[in-house]
């Protein structure tokens, strides 16, 4: 069953992109749930779409938490482009993980590793980014290179990231107002489990914000934006969508919910550094989910063709 899933995902996939995108089976078992819903499966792997003129660079393109590989390439068109710009892409199946990153930056290094030496590509021409937790981890991994330097197979060209929680105290914040609005089943259940997550890693923030800076991204009201800092060299491009409308009445949450609050501070953070490559790109309402329901938490919020222009730019640097 599973090789006839495998089959008809990699038809699907020529069919949409004129050219078929190859699954890479790893060694490595999952064992620290970098990908879920697959059912019981150990196995991790991932997507290589190669063009076929010249390769100008690599483009590492993250899910989003819980999202698999194929709902991923329902929703997004800058795989096709940017193969057809010559950039080598890949989507590893990484959709969950650790707190600490280390399994994950661990099997992207591997798959990197693999990518230079089969292709000869340079390893100052990967892009990172991903919606979500995606965009964290790619976030995360850049800020490591920086403050780590050489325990890193690469240091990011750039990286862009779409609707991503940078600020972790702030999450634990917002997490108690859903918990006690209780509006939204999914939304509590989510806050919950984030809530006792962290309380077992870091403590609350009110009384451990020292872990909390350590841990997060960025940090409102820390120096240099904590971790932040680790990213005023690197070019970043973040994507969110303002559609109060929705927060209200779907949700009955406000800006304090958005986690565009975040990264717009934490861009203006950077901008103030000296980075004169961090922009934010504000969408209004074009959030939608894969089945069509309105959602600002979305690829869709992001303008493929934006996105590789910007990624040309830099690739040409």
């Amino acid at each position: 069953m599973k090789q006839l899933l495998s089959l008809l995902l990699l038809l699907t996939m020529t069919l949409s992109y004129g050219q078929e995108m190859e699954k890479v089976i790893l060694k490595d078992c999952d064992t620290t749930d970098l990908y879920i819903n697959d059912g019981d499966s150990t196995t991790l792997y991932y997507l290589k779409l190669v063009p076929k003129i010249e390769i100008k660079g690599v483009l590492v393109i993250l899910p989003s938490g819980g999202e698999t590989t194929e709902n991923l390439l329902k929703q997004i068109k800058l795989p096709q482009l940017a193969v057809e710009k010559g950039l080598l892409v890949l989507i590893p199946s990484i959709n969950f993980g650790t707190e600490n990153r280390t399994a994950e930056f661990n099997l992207l290094d591997k798959i990197f590793n693999e990518i230079v030496k089969d292709y000869h590509v340079s390893k100052d021409n990967f892009i990172l980014g991903g919606l979500s937790n995606g965009g964290m981890i790619s976030l995360s991994y850049a800020e490591k290179t920086v403050q780590y330097p050489g325990t890193t197979f690469l240091v990011p060209k750039g990286v862009f990231a779409l609707d991503s929680p940078v600020d972790k105290a702030h999450l634990y914040e917002y997490c108690e107002r859903e918990i006690e609005r209780n509006y939204n089943e999914v939304g509590v259940s989510e806050g919950k489990w984030i809530i006792e997550r962290y309380k077992k890693l870091y403590g609350t923030p009110y009384k451990n914000p020292e872990k909390y800076i350590a841990a997060s991204i960025y940090s409102y009201g820390a120096k240099e934006g904590g971790n932040a800092k680790y990213l005023k060299n690197i070019p970043l491009r973040m994507y969110t969508d303002f559609d109060v409308e929705w927060l209200m009445q779907e949700r009955h949450r406000d800006l304090y919910d958005w986690n565009g609050t975040d990264i717009i501070a934490m861009v203006n953070s950077l901008k103030i550094m000296g980075n004169e490559d961090a922009n934010v790109i504000i969408s209004y309402g074009k959030g939608f989910k894969l089945d069509g329901s309105k959602h600002p938490h979305s690829w869709s919020i992001m303008d493929p063709v934006d996105c590789l222009n910007w990624i040309s730019k830099l690739l040409v640097k």
